[in-house]
């Protein structure tokens, strides 16, 4: 209770062929013009690991992780302080998700934990519009 209860939420869609992938990507890309907000909660920062990458969190936008055109990772950091990351798998037909958030000192486990479910389900319905790209819930 003294530092707030940590929740994250992994998971995956399947993907089927040909791939929706590039276009996932490129969607959240949304030609360098990265949402402010997604599903009504505020967008702090995002980094793109993608080619040529990005990172809102540099004076000149580049990250300094590695980047890469065969397996970019894209991560959005809300206003509220969870954070969600997007990358395709490298050897299974898979979209992985991995999403973190913060509960605030004093709020119950189990709060933080239906915030995050509610929050996942909005952001991954936004970004990755799993229906109209033919993801498959496993």
């Amino acid at each position: 209770s003294r530092y707030g209860s940590f929740v994250s939420r992994n998971g995956y869609f399947y993907v089927p062929t040909p791939s929706p992938v590039p276009r996932i990507i490129e969607g959240i890309r949304n030609g360098s013009s990265y949402a402010k907000e997604v599903g009504g909660y505020k967008v702090r920062a995002v980094r793109d690991l993608g080619v040529p990458g990005y990172d809102s969190t540099k004076a000149d936008n580049k990250p300094t992780l590695p980047c890469s055109a065969t397996s970019p990772m894209i991560s959005f950091t809300f206003e509220n302080g969870t954070v969600f990351q997007f990358r395709a798998s490298g050897t299974e037909p898979k979209f992985k998700y991995y999403v973190e958030m913060a509960g605030e000192p004093g709020v119950d486990r189990e709060v933080v934990e239906r915030d995050v479910e509610v929050m996942v389900g909005v952001v991954l319905e936004e970004l990755l519009k799993p229906d109209l790209n033919g993801l498959i819930r496993p």
